[in-house]
């Protein structure tokens, strides 16, 4: 039956029009059908027809039924002709051929009813326009006839071939005027039926198909995906913009299932029971692959379908890709966190900065007293193995100081081209690694210091400790023991990487350090580098500084830091450092005391702290200068306008009054290029940077020391 329903379609189905052409394609396909059923059908009643009429010698309709059957025949085999061409023969036909039976059958044959049906046809194949003329025509048809019966003139047509007939013998007239009547009633009220019908569908068709093609468009225009399934999850129907989101192109998901594009199957069992529960879903957010198996973050509104009797029938929705809008807010909320965490730190900085240069105004005396006290004890004095004790506690000190520094970012001095590995290689030959080795016998530390660029820019001093912090670290990391890994290569980065610290694209040299031990909470791993966080015991394992070091180091050498820990899986530590295209610069010898000696040179100290001022007169007066001391930078612009001075040793924070920069343009106004020597608590501010660039020979922090204080102001009077 299906074959016989596929071949009757090949034939009947217009190849140049389709559904969405309206009541044209419907005309076209009843045509079709008409020509197809009348060429079947008109070929079986032809035989027996043609056979009577011409055992009767009805000659005429016997070649009428001929020509119609071929004319059918010729119009169904000629689909390339025009529409209007054979919509217009088929009624014309229909008419003929009535014509011709009625006049050969009289009113009781099949010719009456061809003629009923000549203007019904020519409504629906061309229209109600056609079928008023066609009415027309019947009506001049049976007024003709009635005509010809009034004047008795139907005998007439025997001579042609037609037998006589008549409506009546009594008034003949009269009742073929009722029988006309009745039949062109008749047929006016069905074609006005048909007509009505026809312009009903033709309107409903045209406001379907734009209804349809407007619906039609936001289908295939949705930026959201619009889906139907079954129950059991079998696709019906899918937008076009599924490929959008999934890669996915519609044909190959339609009709498929819908767990073909779930990343993870355990999702769907809680979306179709909240679906059957509550009937539909709002904002349900799940993850479906794309055709890479790539995840898609999307969320779901959808609804259950029940049929007539209550039963669920089907599930219609939309889906959105949410995961651009996802990734922005973790990328917001991941910026949010950074700013936090940079305002935090830069507020604690501060607190350090100003902790640190206080410090170093008192632990001056502590460093640099004992240095100058050795000069006169023989060395292994008791009095010279204290002196010692005092000295080294005060660089510890010192050191301390240095880590606040570096946390308030301001510990950086020197910026030179170092070799990294090298720098961990000579950690590892270090008094420190071997002590931090011996507090931990079971730790095993392996090394691949293999990267090929190993320059870059910056203090080695700060790096190395970088290194200590991070090995000391991951061995506390291990109480029971284990291995740490320290491995240096280089990456090139083509896109930036999203790490604890969002990595730029370009060139570094890494430092990779990781351990095997416990590793750091997830909420612990936003809060590492705050200077005195930790988990460890207050004063039993350092200060509480080493991480906020190590980030501030990183800061300070514009790198950037990843770490990547899960609790019971270990830690690893990647920092990031631009590499350096200049060459590497060999470290200056150590200096003789001796060679910074001076030649009575003047010196003058200016300094607010009163133990500032003795500690550089007695360094100063010690290496051989002549020295004055004032209190402030207005008393050491009035000395300066009266005397002379070989070198101005200036501290560059003063309070009360001006500070050191403002005193060196006032002193280079009145002694143009006069020497000095600026002197901080910090390391290179913006003032002091500033001052460098108005003349300023040379730069040293404090605390003071022997070395430091010589090497500066030799180098200051010697010009370099």
């Amino acid at each position: 039956m299906n074959r016989i329903k596929r071949l009757i379609n090949t034939f009947t189905i217009p190849d140049r029009l389709g559904p969405e052409d309206g009541i044209h394609y419907w005309q076209e396909r009843v045509l079709l059908t008409l020509l197809l059923t009348a060429s079947f059908f008109g070929a079986l009643t032809w035989i027996p027809s043609v056979y009577l009429a011409i055992k009767e010698g009805l000659w005429v309709v016997a070649t009428a039924d001929t020509l119609v059957l071929g004319l059918v025949v010729f119009l169904f085999l000629n689909p390339g002709l025009s529409y209007t061409f054979r919509a217009a023969a088929v009624p014309l036909l229909a008419y003929i051929l009535g014509l011709i039976l009625l006049f050969t059958l009289g009113p009781f044959g099949a010719g009456p009813v061809w003629l009923f049906f000549f203007p019904v046809l020519t409504a629906v194949l061309l229209g109600p326009k056609f079928s008023i003329w066609a009415l027309i025509v019947n009506a001049v048809t049976v007024a003709g006839i009635g005509y010809l019966i009034q004047l008795n003139q139907t005998e007439l047509m025997a001579a042609f071939g037609f037998k006589p007939w008549h409506v009546a013998f009594e008034n003949p007239v009269m009742k073929w005027v009722v029988i006309s009547a009745n039949f062109m009633l008749l047929n006016i009220l069905s074609s006005v039926s048909v007509t009505i019908v026809l312009n009903g569908l033709h309107k409903s068709l045209i406001r379907l198909s734009a209804s349809e093609k407007k619906y039609r468009q936001i289908f295939e225009n949705i930026l959201d995906v619009y889906f139907e399934t079954t129950l059991d999850g079998k696709i019906l129907e899918i937008s076009p913009s599924v490929s959008q989101v999934s890669a996915y192109t519609q044909a190959e998901l339609r009709g498929g299932d819908m767990s073909r594009i779930y990343y993870a199957p355990k999702q769907k069992e809680p979306l179709i029971d909240q679906l059957f529960k509550e009937s539909q879903v709002n904002g349900y957010e799940l993850d479906l692959k794309d055709k890479t198996g790539e995840p898609r973050t999307c969320s779901i509104n959808a609804r259950l379908i029940r049929d007539e009797t209550g039963e669920p029938e089907r599930v219609i929705g939309i889906l959105r890709d949410v995961s651009e809008q996802k990734a922005t807010a973790r990328r917001k909320k991941e910026l949010e966190e950074r700013l936090n965490r940079a305002q935090k730190m830069e507020a604690l900085g501060m607190l350090a900065g100003g902790v640190a240069h206080d410090l170093n105004n008192v632990l001056s005396g502590i460093v640099t007293y004992p240095e100058i006290l050795l000069m006169d004890q023989p060395p292994n004095s008791a009095m010279a193995q204290s002196l010692k004790v005092i000295h080294e506690s005060g660089l510890r000190a010192t050191g301390i100081v240095q880590d606040l520094l570096t946390l308030s970012r301001r510990g950086v001095v020197t910026r030179e081209v170092v070799d990294f590995n090298q720098i961990i290689t000579d950690f590892l030959r270090t008094p420190e690694y071997e002590k931090l080795l011996s507090f931990h016998p079971n730790i095993r530390v392996t090394t691949d210091i293999t990267a090929h660029s190993p320059l870059i820019k910056g203090s080695a001093v700060h790096l190395q400790k970088t290194v200590m912090n991070l090995v000391s670290n991951a061995a506390e990391a291990q109480p029971g023991g284990g291995i740490i890994s320290i491995v240096t290569e280089n990456r090139h980065l083509d896109k930036p990487v999203r790490g604890y610290d969002r990595v730029k694209s370009g060139d570094y040299f890494v430092l990779c350090v990781s351990d095997c031990g416990q590793g750091i909470a997830p909420e612990d791993l936003k809060r590492i580098f705050e200077p005195f966080f930790t988990k460890k015991v207050m004063g039993r394992s350092g200060t509480g500084l080493g991480m906020a070091v190590v980030w501030g180091t990183v800061q300070d050498h514009e790198g950037y830091i990843d770490v990547t820990s899960g609790q019971g899986q270990g830690t690893r530590f990647d920092l990031y450092f631009p590499i350096s295209e200049l060459p590497l610069v060999q470290k200056p010898k150590a200096v003789d005391i001796s060679a910074l000696m001076g030649n009575a040179e003047k010196i003058l100290i200016v300094d607010d702290a009163s133990h500032q001022r003795k500690i550089a007169t007695t360094t100063l007066r010690r290496l051989g200068y002549e020295t004055e001391a004032v209190t402030g930078g207005e008393a050491a612009i009035e000395y300066l306008k009266t005397q002379d001075a070989d070198l101005v040793l200036l501290d560059m924070i003063m309070d009360p009054g001006i500070d050191g920069l403002e005193t060196y343009r006032r002193i280079i106004e009145i002694r143009p290029g006069q020497r000095a020597v600026i002197a901080s608590g910090f390391s290179r501010t913006r003032q002091v940077k500033e001052a460098l660039r108005l003349g300023a020979g040379q730069y040293i922090r404090k605390p003071y020391t022997l070395e430091k204080i010589g090497t500066a102001v030799k180098k200051a009077l010697e010009g370099n």
